[in-house]
């Protein structure tokens, strides 16, 4: 039974797309690689580039892979059709489409990322999950992940203590502190365990199993205290 919880008692879980709930590094890299050798830009991405991001947005991807601002714009339109074109092409890491489907009982979730949410969309639809989302938040809404939360917060009358934003880079910790929740860091995403250690988020995870255990195991501890039934 979807959302049996009150949405009093509901908590927030703001999940990145990219690296979170989709394995797509393979897929952008190799987009990128071609886009950057047909027009002789290079050979893309590499996997030190993408560690050593700040931001993992459109404008990070462009400046780890070297493509200069006369092919920014066709860069990102090519990216668009290229995602839209065979999205599932882009695999979700596994156990995320089970962890999603339990959380959203007890849960309120949403996407908070730096793709298109058209992107997203098409790959949730395709694998029947859009709609245990709330909401999607894409780089084509105005302002930057700390917005989009902050948002998310104000949309959902969520509190920030009971609001996790779950990310897999350091741009994507920042943003949590920023905006006042809590910062998870996911380790099977973009940046390595050290790179994300650097931020001090609140909560680090391995795999997508220990996330979801971990936030099934908290609902049920917050609702034993308060005696709310289940």
């Amino acid at each position: 039974m979807l959302n049996s919880t009150s949405p009093r008692n509901r908590g927030l879980l703001l999940f990145d797309y990219d690296g979170v709930l989709a394995d797509s590094l393979n897929t952008l890299s190799e987009y990128t690689t071609i886009f950057c050798r047909e027009h002789g830009l290079g050979e893309g991405l590499k996997t030190t580039d993408v560690d050593a991001m700040e931001s993992a947005t459109l404008a990070g991807l462009i400046e780890a892979a070297g493509i200069s601002q006369a092919y920014v714009r066709d860069y990102a339109r090519y990216l668009f059709q290229a995602l839209n074109r065979d999205p599932l092409k882009v695999p979700l890491f596994k156990g995320i489409p089970k962890m999603l489907t339990d959380l959203a009982r007890h849960y309120t979730l949403c996407v908070v990322t730096a793709n298109h949410s058209a992107i997203v969309r098409q790959r949730l639809d395709a694998a029947q999950l859009t709609s245990l989302m709330g909401c999607i938040y894409g780089n084509e809404q105005p302002g930057g992940k700390v917005d989009h939360i902050i948002n998310a917060l104000e949309t959902n009358h969520a509190q920030p203590a009971s609001t996790w934003m779950i990310g897999d880079t350091v741009g994507d910790i920042e943003a949590a502190q920023n905006a006042g929740v809590n910062a998870v860091a996911v380790t099977w995403g973009w940046q390595s365990s050290i790179r994300l250690k650097s931020k001090a988020p609140d909560l680090m995870f391995e795999k997508p199993q220990a996330l979801h255990h971990y936030f099934k195991n908290t609902w049920q501890q917050t609702t034993a205290k308060a005696g709310i039934p289940r």
